[in-house]
């Protein structure tokens, strides 16, 4: 067989990886549709969307364009001395002009880039410790690419247009930097000194996150045993037709809610998830107010934190002196009505395993819950 894929030879593994690494390191970060419910196989989007383009795209396809068709990009400018990283509240300002991206200089970007020399000029003092430490630090390739990363940059001027120019991010470089930070020499030869933003380091939110671009591709992706549809939901996203099948109903709600409802209906189903959200929760309130009365005011003890919490913003006290509920565990499992199978609804039955919580209250647990 001679029509290869990427998936067969040249696929970038490394970075693809470190990538997903950085997407399940995170909880707090996770995209929306892991927390509709808990999936036990759950795919990482990165390697899923990694998996579908390389099964397509032929065995020569350019291992760059191709990890920056995952979201694995950075936006950066050009300057004499190196590149300039957009992140953050800079890389909301970005305009298009035609087809190209621009930053227009002004007293907010001025300040940026002050910002940016002096985080430049920081890590260079501390390179030049590490190197002056030993020779093994001096020569180790994190630093080389680190110093070579940190010269000062040449000179902006306001009023005047900085073109944007997308380039490869390179996590698995990421990762080395980061395990770089734990050997003992180096926190030996830095001492309190040693300290770095993760996210300066990736220079772009996670791929996930980042803006890919659909082009319909007359394509059909089949997903036999679709899951909680992380395959499937990025086959959309690359453009393709999607079919997904799955015998579990759990799974199988969850493939309705994330794919082929919002396909359909558009924003437009926003406004009435919003509706039956709200009604949801009324009849909820309704029916469990004699178990879980609202709006109660606090206890005594509880009331002494929250004053302690609120001392500098008195006013809030009378607003959030009151119990509210935040979430209802119910229903631990359902029966499948074709085999009668018992799905379980919760992967653990653990409200929580620290001994306080960030009050600074004792939690009791136990094997079948907490209180």
């Amino acid at each position: 067989m001679t029509d290869r894929r990427l998936i067969e030879a040249g696929f970038p593994c490394h970075q693809v990886g470190a990538e997903t690494q950085r997407e399940r390191g995170a909880s707090s970060a996770l995209p929306p549709l892991y927390f509709l419910h808990v999936w036990w196989a759950r795919r990482p989007l990165t390697p899923s969307r990694a998996a579908i383009a390389a099964s397509l795209l032929p065995e020569d396809t350019d291992a760059e364009a191709f990890v920056r068709m995952l979201g694995i990009e950075k936006k950066v400018v050009e300057l004499p001395g190196g590149q300039w990283v957009m992140i953050g509240k800079l890389a909301e300002r970005l305009e298009k002009q035609g087809g190209m991206e621009a930053l227009k200089v002004d007293a907010v970007v001025t300040r940026a880039f002050d910002k940016e020399q002096l985080r430049r000029a920081k890590k260079r003092g501390i390179i030049a410790t590490l190197k002056a430490y030993s020779p093994e630090l001096a020569n180790h390739p994190v630093v080389v690419r680190w110093e070579q990363e940190s010269q000062p940059l040449g000179q902006i001027h306001e009023g005047e247009y900085l073109s944007i120019k997308r380039v490869m991010g390179d996590p698995a470089h990421t990762n080395e930097r980061i395990e770089f930070k734990k050997r003992p020499d180096v926190r030996s030869a830095l001492g309190k000194e040693l300290s770095w933003d993760p996210e300066d380091l990736y220079g772009y939110g996670r791929a996930y996150q980042n803006d890919h671009s659909t082009v319909p591709s007359g394509l059909t992706v089949l997903d036999p045993t679709a899951g909680g549809g992380s395959i499937p939901f990025e086959a959309l996203r690359l453009g393709h037709n999607v079919i997904a099948n799955e015998l579990n109903p759990v799974a199988s709600v969850i493939l309705f809610a994330t794919l082929d409802y919002p396909a359909k209906y558009g924003k437009e189903l926003h406004s009435d998830i919003s509706h039956f959200g709200r009604k949801l929760v009324e009849k909820v309130h309704a029916y469990i107010q004699d178990y879980h009365p609202f709006g109660i005011t606090l206890c005594q003890s509880e009331k002494q934190r929250l004053d302690e919490h609120l001392a500098e913003n008195a006013d809030f006290i009378a607003q959030f002196n009151k119990e509210e509920i935040a979430d209802y565990l119910y229903c631990r499992q359902v029966t499948c009505p074709s085999c009668k199978a018992k799905t379980p609804l919760l992967n653990t039955c653990w409200l929580s395993k620290q001994a306080k919580d960030p009050w600074g209250v004792k939690i009791e647990t136990s094997g079948s819950g907490a209180s």
